[in-house]
C-alpha cells in the first residue's frame, strides 16, 4: 500500500510538471496565432493584401484550418487579382461553414466578375444539391432505422401484407436515394481549382499535345485519371481534357 501511494504520488508530480511546462506553451501559441491574424487585419485594411496573405498563410500553417482565416485569405488573394487561390480558400471555407452567406455571396461575386459560369445543372444534380453529403448519409441510416423498427414491432402486432410491402418499398427507395446522393455529393464534394491564369485543356497527357481550348483561372475541375504529372479532368462545364498536377489545387488536399 505504501509503494502504490508513492507510485500515485510520483505520478501525480509529474503531471503537474507536464502542466507547467505545457500551459505557457499553449497560451504562447494562442498569442501568437492572435497576433498573425491582427497583423494580417491590419495588412488586409491598409492594401497590403500580398503581406495580408502571408500573415493569414502562417496562421493557419500553425493552428490549422479556420472558416473565417480561409475567408480572410480568400478576401486577400481577391483584391490581390489572385482569382484562383480566391476561389480554393473560399471553397475550402465552406467545407468548413457550408451555407455561410458572407462566404457564398464573396465567392460569387468572384466567380461573376471573373467570368466563371458553370453549365446548367440537370435536374438529378439540383435535387442531389439540396443535401450535403452527411445529410444523404443519414437518409441511408434512417432507411435502416425505420425498417428495422417496423420488423421488431411486426414480431408483436400483426400488421397486413400490403402495409409489409408498402412499408419496404418505402425504405428500399430512401436507402437507394440516400446512396445515390451520398455519391453524387462526394464526387463533388473536392473539387480541384484552376490556380493559373493561361492554362489549357490538352487532348493528351504530354506538353507537346494539341489543346482543346484555354480553361479560366478559378475554373472547378474533377479530376478522374492520372498519367505521370498530368491529370485528366472534366470541367463544371462539362469539357474534358488533360491538364498538369501543378496548375490545380484540389480543396481537401
Amino acid at each position: 500500500m505504501v509503494e502504490l501511494t508513492h507510485r500515485t504520488a510520483r505520478i501525480a508530480s509529474l503531471c503537474a510538471l507536464l502542466a507547467i511546462l505545457w500551459l505557457p506553451a499553449v497560451a504562447a501559441g494562442k498569442a501568437g496565432a492572435e497576433q498573425l491574424l491582427q497583423l494580417g487585419n491590419e495588412a488586409y485594411s491598409l492594401g497590403s493584401y500580398q503581406e495580408a496573405i502571408d500573415r493569414y498563410e502562417r496562421l493557419l500553417d500553425q493552428a490549422g484550418w479556420s472558416a473565417p482565416v480561409l475567408y480572410n485569405l480568400a478576401n486577400s488573394y481577391a483584391r490581390g487579382g489572385k482569382t484562383g487561390m480566391a476561389v480554393l480558400n473560399y471553397e475550402r471555407a465552406l467545407r468548413l461553414a457550408p451555407g455561410d452567406a458572407d462566404i457564398l455571396g464573396n465567392l460569387e461575386l468572384v466567380r461573376k466578375e471573373s467570368g466563371l459560369f458553370s453549365g446548367e445543372a440537370s435536374s438529378g444534380e439540383k435535387i442531389f444539391r439540396l443535401l450535403n453529403p452527411d445529410q444523404w448519409a443519414l437518409l441511408i441510416l434512417l432507411s435502416l432505422v425505420l425498417f428495422t423498427a417496423f420488423r421488431l414491432a411486426a414480431l408483436k402486432v400483426r400488421f397486413s401484407g400490403r402495409l409489409g410491402g408498402m412499408v419496404a418499398a418505402l425504405c428500399l427507395f430512401l436507402l437507394v436515394l440516400g446512396a445515390a446522393g451520398t455519391l453524387a455529393r462526394h464526387r463533388h464534394f473536392n473539387p480541384a481549382v484552376v490556380i493559373v491564369p493561361d492554362g489549357r485543356l490538352l487532348i493528351s497527357p504530354f506538353a507537346s499535345a494539341a489543346s482543346v481550348g484555354a480553361i479560366q483561372e478559378g475554373r472547378l475541375v474533377y479530376p478522374d485519371g492520372d498519367h505521370g504529372e498530368f491529370l485528366h479532368v472534366t470541367d463544371e462545364t462539362g469539357r474534358k481534357g488533360w491538364l498538369p498536377r501543378k496548375t490545380i489545387v484540389h480543396v481537401v488536399p
